[in-house]
């Protein structure tokens, strides 16, 4: 009888086994096996995921989550919203055929704007290594709010979601027992890449007094990400006469990243004099600066022109993407 009700109307089962991501569902019983709706030692085991990659790298930081109940759970599997909660509508969320994915996540996302700076959450727990239990849970809906979490390079955030206590997990192993200790309930998150600068530091040792001109340079910033990805900018800056020295600063540069810099045009009457700067690594939210010093030839004329953009294709090609430099 019970195993005859559960494949009737558990269509979205499979969503809740061993790795929930945005929602979790759970069937109705009619049978004689009910929730215990009186425990309240249940408990659920997280864990980060994403490849092997993304699951090293959560696993350096910790990951804070805070558990909100937001409906009680009847001895058949009713809902039934309640406290800071009480407007959300749960009565659709019955695990039927009609029940989608979608209706999960746009729920668990109401449920999200209800929480305020008031609202104290029914458990928190901190993912260390990837991993972490919240337990001494009443039976009920919760929903899972993580925290955005960083790493020394990127950023990681993580989707709203429902999960119900206890749960089922016929259609993976054909037992139809309710489970109040739920195992590896996993977060997936979505990473971003977090940014740093590259500051050009130019000083001219001498310079034309005479002319009255303006000299610019030119450089060539090769990136490289941690990805493998490539990109080439070409960065210039104009000096004035008399003056000596200048800062150019080339943000958003994904951190992390090699970059490696060359001057291609050293203005038209100045030679740099200064060893081209080692490869550096950028930093999240850090400036990292190389240097480039030139001095002046004797020529009397000046240089001075407009920037443009290469970026390196697929086929290792540097694909034009702006203004052309001119130089005089």
């Amino acid at each position: 009888m019970m195993k005859k009700s559960i494949k009737k109307s558990c269509a979205l089962l499979i969503a809740c086994a061993l790795t929930l991501s945005a929602f979790a569902v759970l069937p109705k019983a009619n049978a004689a096996n009910m929730v215990d709706t009186g425990k309240k030692d249940c408990s659920i085991d997280f864990k980060t995921g994403g490849d092997d990659k993304v699951s090293a790298d959560l696993g350096t930081t910790t990951v804070d989550v805070k558990l909100y109940k937001v409906a009680d759970i009847s001895e058949v599997g009713d809902y039934t919203a309640s406290g800071d909660f009480a407007q959300l509508d749960v009565s659709a969320l019955d695990a039927s055929d009609s029940t989608s994915a979608d209706e999960w996540l746009k729920r668990a996302t109401e449920a999200a704007g209800m929480v305020t700076d008031s609202t104290k959450p029914t458990a928190e727990v901190s993912l260390t290594d990837g991993e972490g239990k919240a337990g001494d849970l009443a039976t009920g809906l919760y929903l899972v709010l993580a925290d955005k979490a960083q790493t020394t390079n990127y950023e990681y955030t993580f989707t709203p979601y429902l999960i119900s206590l206890p749960n089922n997990y016929y259609y993976q192993t054909g037992d139809d027992e309710w489970v109040y200790e739920l195992s590896e309930v996993v977060l997936k998150p979505e990473q971003t890449p977090r940014y740093g600068s590259l500051v050009i530091d130019k000083t001219l040792r001498d310079f034309n007094a005479t002319s009255g001109a303006q000299a610019t340079f030119v450089f060539q910033i090769d990136i490289t990400t941690l990805e493998g990805k490539t990109e080439s900018r070409v960065e210039a800056m104009t000096m004035g006469a008399g003056e000596e020295s200048q800062q150019l600063t080339i943000d958003q540069i994904p951190a992390g990243a090699s970059v490696r810099v060359r001057e291609t045009y050293s203005g038209a009457s100045y030679t740099q004099v200064s060893d081209d700067p080692d490869d550096v690594t950028i930093f999240a939210d850090e400036a990292v600066r190389v240097s480039f010093e030139n001095a002046h030839d004797g020529r009397p004329n000046g240089g001075y022109g407009v920037k443009n953009n290469f970026k390196l294709d697929e086929n290792k090609q540097y694909q034009y993407t702006g203004d052309n430099v001119s130089t005089d």
